[in-house]
């Protein structure tokens, strides 16, 4: 089966270990960090290192899965490192490139009140990208889509790009903290992740527990190692997909719950000094008054004892009488 390999300069080549660089993988990985440093430096800022950290390891998460060997071998020759490039795209690309843009970044490129901001609000609005996510999820891996645009080097990329950009359009309501945004809360969001996370094992159980091929992509490509068959493959991408796509969202749910209930108890902790200050602050103000109380009742007691009480010996005085 003649397989033309997306960015590779020798298409439908039999596999060689022989080093092929993936000029357009460089190219856009380039492209990407070049992006974020000048977006900083014509808007005067200057780069935060750990979101530019987070930026730069989503690129090179990218940049893995997409250049020789991996890119390779997943578009053409196994189901299981073609899975593992979706898991990659998905679960750790993403939300690293989400988590690395800062909020005015995002919103020069996207003001709220312009076409665009619209459009990228109402794509966001969580329940729009929960559809979005699972269309492509489903769409992408059905033999017809996998058969028909994988085989060809600009149909593979297509495939790649709806994988990232679904991707980011899932993840921007869970990632996200701007609330003009669309930026979803707990309980919402543990149910948001959770049931994505349950409609993947759908696809996951059609690869693993089909008794014949589902791609003939992968079936007839020339086999490279003894012993992994195609069904054998086939049954390791669903497998990869429902284990260790499932692990990797599992511990980003973990991951972001557990800074939501730091949050909450930081939050907590403030307000509760808050209360503390205001109440200290409330009885020293009433401390003087109360301690002034009895003087002054004292030195307004004395004269009235003296002019309404007899003093000792006095002829009015019935004691001394």
């Amino acid at each position: 089966m003649n397989v033309a390999f997306w960015c590779s300069s020798e298409p439908g080549q039999i596999w060689t270990w022989r080093y092929t660089p993936f000029l357009g993988v460089w190219a856009v990985a380039g492209a990407l960090i070049g992006a974020y440093v000048l977006a900083h430096r014509r808007a005067g800022r200057v780069l935060d290192p750990a979101m530019f950290r987070r930026w730069c390891f989503g690129v090179l998460a990218l940049f893995a899965v997409s250049e020789w060997p991996l890119g390779q071998l997943g578009v053409g020759y196994f189901a299981t490192i073609g899975i593992l490039r979706y898991v990659v795209y998905t679960f750790v690309a993403a939300p690293l490139l989400l988590s690395g843009l800062p909020g005015w970044l995002l919103d020069r490129w996207f003001p709220l009140d312009s076409t665009r901001g619209r459009a990228l609000s109402a794509l966001t609005s969580w329940p729009a990208a929960l559809i979005i996510f699972n269309v492509v999820l489903f769409g992408t891996h059905v033999p017809i889509t996998v058969d028909t645009l994988k085989v060809w080097q600009l149909g593979s990329f297509f495939v790649d790009v709806l994988h990232l950009g679904a991707a980011l359009i899932w993840w921007f309501p869970a990632i996200r903290r701007e609330r003009a945004r669309g930026a979803i809360q707990e309980p919402i969001r543990a149910f948001y992740l959770f049931a994505s996370s349950v409609l993947m094992f759908v696809p996951a159980a059609f690869l693993t527990f089909s008794p014949l091929p589902l791609y003939g992509l992968y079936e007839l490509a020339p086999p490279l190692w003894l012993g992994f068959d195609p069904i054998s493959d086939q049954q390791a991408a669903g497998i990869m997909m429902n284990v260790v796509g499932g692990f990797v969202l599992w511990g980003i749910i973990a991951a972001l719950f557990i800074r939501w209930a730091k949050e909450n108890e930081h939050a907590d902790t403030v307000a509760k000094r808050e209360r503390d200050a205001r109440t200290l602050a409330r009885m020293a103000a009433m401390a003087p008054a109360s301690a002034d109380a009895p003087a002054s009742g004292d030195a307004a007691g004395g004269p009235v004892a003296a002019a309404g009480g007899a003093a000792p010996g006095d002829p009015d005085d019935p004691a001394s009488a």
